[in-house]
């Protein structure tokens, strides 16, 4: 059987993109499945994959307080897939299902993900940018997730090469995934990305993250008017829509509905 790796690559944050996700791994015939979900989740996902009830096994993760998050609302946004996954060992013995995020990394992006909620705090307080201070934060993170990245890319590939089944393995990620498919490449696998969400408008936060970081590769720092402007727009799109919104799907769909990612 051809060995055959596929990257779908999907926003993180967005419910709808999970629900696409779980529905296209459940008309699909795959062989491993790589899960961006932290790997000490990995032995009550496999319990799930065998046929354990959902409420038990929300139970015990927030009994184990392994995620540093807000339990329901991870839970919410990744539903649809972890309902695919109950009992689907049942139907596929030999199906491997690997969770490879690496628990350090997750529970530092949460705490700087409340480094920037205090941030936005002030900025739609005052009306006023700290650059030296935000800077300083994203470059930070943005140092760490390409750690992340690596150390993610690095247990894939071992995993794979050591104890990957023959046959199709399909690998859930965010935009990260490009990255991803260079290291997998690299060492001879026929992979392939797959966009779950396209097109997708990026909010102002990720856009100024990944404008730092391409000047980043060529040498050069983004300039602070840049910067400040990303930052109130993205104080903005908090306070105007993610705030007023029952839920992140809700915020977004308004946001992209009142054409705002046109004022970048």
């Amino acid at each position: 059987m051809v060995q055959k790796f596929e990257i779908w690559v999907s926003p993180h944050n967005l419910r709808i993109a999970y629900e696409r996700v779980a529905d296209f791994l459940k008309k699909a015939d795959f062989d491993n499945l790589y899960l961006n979900i932290r790997r000490d989740l990995g032995g009550l996902i496999e319990d799930l994959a065998l046929g354990a009830p959902y409420e038990k096994f929300i139970e015990e993760i927030k009994r184990l307080k392994i995620l540093r998050e807000n339990v329901d609302y991870w839970e919410k946004t990744i539903k649809p897939i972890l309902l695919v996954l109950r009992g689907i060992k049942l139907k596929r013995p030999s199906l491997r299902i690997i969770c490879y995020k690496n628990p350090v990394f997750d529970d530092l992006f949460v705490r700087e993900a409340e480094e920037i909620a205090i941030l936005i705090f002030r900025v739609n307080s005052t009306g006023k940018v700290d650059v030296k201070e935000w800077r300083n934060l994203l470059y930070r993170i943005i140092n760490e997730a390409t750690e992340s990245g690596e150390d993610e890319a690095n247990y894939i590939l071992r995993t794979y090469s050591e104890n990957a089944n023959r046959g199709r393995t399909i690998c859930l990620t965010d935009f990260s995934g490009k990255h991803l498919l260079k290291s997998i490449r690299s060492v001879g696998v026929d992979a392939i990305i797959r966009y779950i969400i396209s097109p997708y408008h990026f909010a102002p936060l990720e856009t100024l993250m990944r404008e730092m970081v391409v000047l980043l590769r060529k040498g050069f720092a983004i300039s602070d008017e840049r910067l400040i402007k990303l930052v109130k727009l993205h104080a903005e799109y908090i306070r105007e829509y993610v705030l007023t919104s029952s839920e992140y799907d809700e915020a977004y769909e308004r946001w992209i509905k009142d054409e705002r990612f046109k004022n970048y």
